[in-house]
């Protein structure tokens, strides 16, 4: 398999595992303070230079991420998380690495965002 196949594989898995906790979330949508969250909405960008930020729009909070490596066999997640500002989840941000030697990789970071 080529490798811009296997790279579109993984982003379609990574994109159907966020489209499926949107659904869970559409199902359950209030948080644990009991306060109710609408209009949630998923933001990707993909990137070649071994970390990357992505931001929910003005209004909205980072409910979950993650991140997609292109060459699951060749690389890793070094890094996922979200992005705070003034104690709220913003964002998300990740970083990939190449398995032999740490160099910087190419992947897709992924934020669900929620009003």
């Amino acid at each position: 398999m080529s490798a811009a196949v296997r790279r579109t594989a993984y982003a379609l898995g990574a994109v159907a595992a966020v489209l499926l906790a949107l659904v869970a979330f559409n199902t359950f949508t209030s948080t644990s303070a009991g306060a109710a969250v609408s209009n949630p909405i998923v933001r990707s960008q993909y990137f070649t230079t071994g970390a990357s930020t992505i931001y929910c729009p003005g209004g909205y909070v980072a409910t979950g991420g993650g991140v997609g490596v292109d060459l699951q066999d060749s690389m890793y997640v070094a890094r996922t998380e979200p992005v705070q500002s003034g104690g709220q989840p913003v964002g998300w941000k990740g970083e990939i690495r190449q398995r032999s030697n740490g160099a910087a990789a190419s992947g897709t970071v992924y934020v669900v965002c929620a009003q």
